[in-house]
């Protein structure tokens, strides 16, 4: 008796475990089968207003997350892709931070629509389910969500959309991927974050390098996918200052989806001012299309993108002295130029497409043994990926001066090689490229080698710039076709690890023998909320300086060399814990032979080895209603005269932040302040549009603060900040880079607002 009275409590214990999960499994398999087109018949006897049934839908949804079942999981019980998203959006938090709660109605209408392949409706912003192998069910059931793609093989990097006003207070782009640049003191004016890390470089045409930060190229263009149509709204300026010294930056964007597979969006953004000095009127605008299809097997991403700089050329300030006294307007101290003008137009049109084919070795099927369609929603087993990016870009930079003066001849050291008063000078380059690649997943997408890869691209270059000789044969282009081949790796390990690497090789052409290497590991431990995150990048290169470098004449430069090859190896570690409002990274950068413009703005090759380290921390403390947020930079270089550093470099934002009308009005109020040690901050030059090195005066030591008070009103931003609001102490001295200052004191007003529906 007592041997029986022992088993039957494990018994009942036994069948209080199993008896909800066959419960469940049979829901499951009623509900998969009510929910195939074959059920209308029976479906349309009920009616889903019913409170039982909706009563019975929601327990069987809650009992699924209870499980923690994953939707992988589910579909291979034979759930259908409409189910799945049913089930997956009654609880999915919204991407801009609300719960969306479909309706029983909503969820019959996105089923049926599926089925019927109607188009999203508009009006009643009812979306259809996106069935695609490229991005995981916790992304592509979102609201809206974005991503960036390697043109080289077509892989996606989900992108964060942040629409916090912590992110859009700062309206110059690189304040918010570096703690500060030298820049020309104007919105959308040439730029170098102090970072030597972040720095961007267009080698095709070097000229275009200074203004990366405030446009896009094809491998950083945001794509987005949005169940509603979303839009964005922006504008920052100086709208109480005088309308001569007035500065302007729009912002719009506007997505939407055609079909759950097609995406349309629209970009324009517009930087520049009128500037403090004299004559530095600039506007720098950005527009672009683009589409994307993400389909079951094709995936693809294109569009146009077009940017404009057009900037008066002053040179900077003549006389250094005038700008330390208080007294003096500085719109009437006098500049190096006051004719001189520079416009530059990138136009880019480009794609990037792919076709993935499963290789099944053996037919899936379901739990019930029916044959699976041959797709890749799962991406399991192998795959192989075709594919093809197509480019065609044209550059061009033209710069004009009329110059009788001593002072503007002494800018550019009395050298007036074609014209002794007047210049007209231009360069350009088209690139015709394309390149075709293959990628194997050979057993598993989460596998850790789950992808090998290769391709071979032809490039078409097409340079202008003017030489002596054209004097006699007349103008002509200089073209060149390369050949490379590229060939990769990569894997993971579930969510904990993913690793990279890819070697390129240049066959023929312009930089036949160029050799770069590039290799990524990204370890995460989710030990914490939001996780810890450890990623380590390396990357080696050996390549020929770019063509203008080599070769390129104008009224005041004459390039002619044969520059060595460049040899630059880079290491880079950076670790984040979101929880902990902790970022930092470390970066270190060995050169050989680089080539920089000197003293006299003149391309010279480094003919020693060099190093630069950095170290950059960024730490977020909050104290009840008191934030205190933290960015330093800390970095060297081994040959200050050749890459000029400042040591140290820093951003305090200090505020506090509470709600002036509760979960609606947000308020932050405080001050923003950057710093930087001195240090021989690069001159600019007009007529060449880049920067180059001068020993003559030391940039920094100055602290600049800008007072504000920061919005956050439901979906809308706002700030409105006194900038340099502590003009004068200790002294005026505040240059954004050598003879060129940073803005005075006024008031700038910034909102940004996005139109999407919950």
């Amino acid at each position: 008796m007592q041997k029986h009275s022992n088993i039957f409590p494990k018994v009942s214990g036994c069948i209080r475990k199993v008896l909800p999960v066959a419960s469940l499994c049979a829901a499951v398999v009623l509900l998969a089968s009510w929910s195939s087109p074959s059920a209308k018949g029976l479906r349309s006897s009920f009616r889903w207003q019913d409170t039982i049934v909706k009563t019975a839908y929601q327990q069987m949804i809650d009992s699924l997350y209870d499980l923690n079942l994953s939707p992988d999981s589910l579909r291979r019980m034979g759930l259908s892709e409409a189910v799945l998203y049913s089930i997956d959006s009654v609880r999915k938090v919204d991407s801009l931070s609300k719960v969306k709660v479909y309706s029983p109605k909503e969820l019959r209408r996105m089923h049926r629509d599926t089925i019927r392949k109607r188009k999203d409706s508009i009006l009643s912003h009812t979306p259809r389910i996106l069935d695609t192998y490229v991005f995981a069910d916790s992304v592509k059931y979102t609201r809206i969500f974005s991503w960036k793609h390697d043109t080289y093989l077509n892989n996606q990097e989900v992108m964060k959309i942040d629409t916090g006003f912590n992110y859009h207070f700062h309206d110059l782009p690189f304040h918010r991927d570096d703690i500060n640049a030298q820049y020309l003191g104007v919105s959308g004016s040439a730029a170098l974050p102090f970072n030597y890390h972040n720095r961007q470089e267009q080698e095709l045409f070097p000229f275009f390098s200074p203004y990366m930060t405030y446009t896009y190229m094809p491998e950083t263009m945001p794509f987005y996918n949005t169940k509603t149509p979303y839009t964005e709204l922006g504008y920052t300026g100086t709208l109480l200052a005088n309308r001569q010294k007035s500065e302007d930056n729009v912002h719009f964007l506007h997505t939407q989806n055609f079909t759950p597979k097609f995406n349309f969006a629209i970009l324009y953004n517009r930087n520049g001012g009128g500037g403090l000095l004299q004559h530095e009127k600039t506007d720098f605008r950005t527009f672009a299309i683009t589409g994307n299809y993400l389909g079951e097997k094709y995936i693809a991403q294109g569009g146009y993108i077009f940017s404009r700089l057009k900037r008066e050329e002053n040179g900077g300030v003549e006389d250094l002295t005038m700008i330390s006294d208080t007294t003096i307007d500085v719109r009437t101290v006098p500049v190096y130029l006051t004719d001189a003008n520079s416009i530059m137009r990138r136009n880019t049109f480009f794609i990037t497409h792919s076709y993935g084919i499963p290789v099944r070795w053996k037919a899936e099927r379901d739990s019930l043994g029916n044959k699976l369609p041959d797709t890749l929603k799962t991406d399991k087993g192998t795959v192989t990926y075709f594919g093809h990016y197509g480019e065609y870009s044209v550059y061009s930079r033209s710069y004009t001066d009329n110059i009788s003066d001593s002072i503007g001849r002494s800018l550019y050291r009395n050298i007036f090689l074609l014209n002794p008063t007047q210049s007209a000078d231009s360069a350009r380059v088209m690139n015709l490229e394309n390149r075709f690649f293959l990628k194997v997943q050979p057993w598993d997408a989460d596998a850790v080698v789950s992808n090998l890869d290769g391709g071979i691209g032809h490039q078409m270059l097409s340079f202008y710039g003017f030489q002596p000789e054209f004097f006699i044969s007349g103008n002509q282009n200089k073209t060149y076709n390369n050949v490379y081949a590229y060939f990769g790796a990569g894997g993971k390990f579930k969510k904990y690890f993913a690793w990279n690497a890819r070697a390129k090789a240049d066959i023929a052409g312009y930089y036949k023998g160029n050799f770069t290497v590039d290799a990524a590991m990204r370890f995460s431990s989710w030990a914490i909320k939001d996780g810890i995150h450890l990623t380590a990048n390396f990357s080696s290169s050996l390549r020929k300086p770019s063509y203008f470098l080599n070769n390129y004449t104008s009224n005041h430069h004459y390039f002619n060399y044969d520059f060595d090859k460049t040899s630059k190896t880079t290491i880079q570690a950076r670790l984040d814990i979101p929880h902990w409002g902790l970022e930092a990274s470390f970066g270190y950068t060995l050169l050989n032979k680089n080539v920089y413009l000197d003293t006299l703005c003149i391309p010279t090759q480094n003919g020693e080895a060099m190093s630069i380290l950095s170290g950059y921390v960024a730490k977020n403390v909050k104290v009840g209603p008191l934030h205190l947020e933290n960015r330093l930079l800390l970095q060297t270089s081994s040959k200050k005269e050749i890459v000029p550093l400042p040591k140290v470099a820093v951003n305090l934002r200090y505020y506090l932040e509470f709600f002036a009308v509760k979960d609606i009005l947000n308020v932050q109020i405080g001050a923003d302040m950057t710093y930087n040690t001195k240090y021989y901050a690069q001159a600019f030059d007009p007529a060449l549009g880049m920067f180059y090195n001068q020993e003559k005066y030391k940039v920094g030591n100055n602290p600049y603060i800008d007072a504000f008070i920061n919005l956050q009103w439901k979906k809308c931003c706002i700030f409105v900040k006194c900038e340099n609001v502590l003009q004068g102490t200790p002294n005026n001295e505040y240059y954004s880079t050598y003879r060129y200052i940073r803005p005075q004191r006024a008031f700038k007003l910034g909102i940004w607002w996005p139109f999407y529906i919950k």
